[in-house]
């Protein structure tokens, strides 16, 4: 077995044995959906000051939902240390986030959502999945046509069409991940032997 047959074979063992990952966009979801509930009642400082803090969160929520979710989200494999390299292109964005907002609140719905998205394009490539790339892409187009379309509704519609965009990526993640158990069966059960 050639090396890009073993990369391409531990990317989808990855994938499989944490379910997609699940239980992460899951988290994401109830954390967007919050924040679109919240810009309902809330001002916009006191929005951002509750996005800002609840977005530390989304991790320890996704990993509350993991058993439920069964996603393996502590899964050991020597393609892990992607992890860490795609979250930290995500936090790179945040001074410009929280500038960006301090200029013009009503950036900080835009920035968040398309910062707090870096990272899919990476995940994507470790899963060998098409959906996170998908996400990204979706994620980014819908949330730039709101913000500009949808000016008065920045805070509510932008946090409630990426919590949208996240329950179609967990649902794109189930049935990819189904798909490729079917698909890869034997395959599958030879490297967990």
């Amino acid at each position: 077995m050639n090396f890009t047959e073993l990369l391409d074979r531990e990317r989808r063992h990855v994938f499989i044995s944490s379910n997609g990952g699940i239980a992460l966009p899951a988290a994401g979801a109830i954390y967007w959906l919050a924040l679109g509930v919240a810009g309902f009642y809330l001002r916009p400082g006191l929005w951002m000051l509750v996005a800002f803090s609840a977005s530390g969160l989304i991790f320890p929520l996704g990993l509350w939902l993991q058993k439920p979710l069964r996603a393996n989200l502590m899964l050991k494999s020597p393609l892990a240390g992607l992890v860490g390299p795609a979250l930290l292109s995500m936090m790179l964005s945040w001074p410009v986030t929280i500038a960006a907002s301090g200029v013009h609140s009503s950036l900080a719905p835009l920035a968040l959502a398309i910062g707090m998205s870096l990272h899919w394009p990476a995940i994507g490539w470790l899963f060998n999945c098409r959906v996170c790339h998908a996400h990204a892409l979706v994620r980014v187009l819908v949330v730039t046509a709101i913000w500009y379309g949808f000016p008065a509704e920045r805070f509510t519609a932008v946090p409630l069409a990426v919590a949208l965009v996240y329950v179609l990526t967990v649902w794109g993640l189930i049935r990819s991940v189904t798909h490729i158990r079917q698909q890869h069966a034997p395959t599958i059960l030879e490297s967990t032997e």
